[in-house]
């Protein structure tokens, strides 16, 4: 499930222009779904794969990049990316609760967010 590692790559490299703070993290479990968006059976799966997701970025420590958080104001919640620090076991700076609360009910409906512009570049991420 390491898709998310290449986005948030093309992120730091400026792919994202649009963004200016990170990426959602209902963009990012969207767009790790093969084909790209594709919805959950259930809830439980829904969850349960955005926790994984989660701890996987809470543990990332490659390379000198960690993943953090900060808060987005259009998004009310946290928003993603890579930067550059010495990890320590709070370095994502949110929790799996606040991701949750904030975007589970979009994640399990199957609305990440994902616009023409984002599936654009996705798909050139992924050829």
């Amino acid at each position: 499930m390491n898709d998310w590692v290449d986005i948030l790559i093309a992120y730091r490299e400026g792919k994202f222009a649009r963004y200016f703070h990170g990426l959602t993290p209902k963009l990012l479990v969207g767009a790790s779904q093969v084909p790209l968006g594709k919805v959950f059976d259930n809830d439980k799966i829904a969850h349960d794969f955005t926790k994984q997701l989660f701890q996987e970025m809470q543990q990332y420590d490659e390379d000198g990049l960690i993943v953090s958080s900060n808060h987005c104001e259009i998004h009310d919640g946290p928003v993603m990316q890579f930067t550059e620090a010495e990890w320590t076991e709070n370095s994502i700076g949110t929790s799996f609760e606040t991701i949750w609360n904030s975007y589970g009910d979009d994640i399990v409906s199957g609305d990440f967010g994902i616009s023409p512009y984002d599936r654009e570049i996705l798909n050139s991420i992924f050829e």
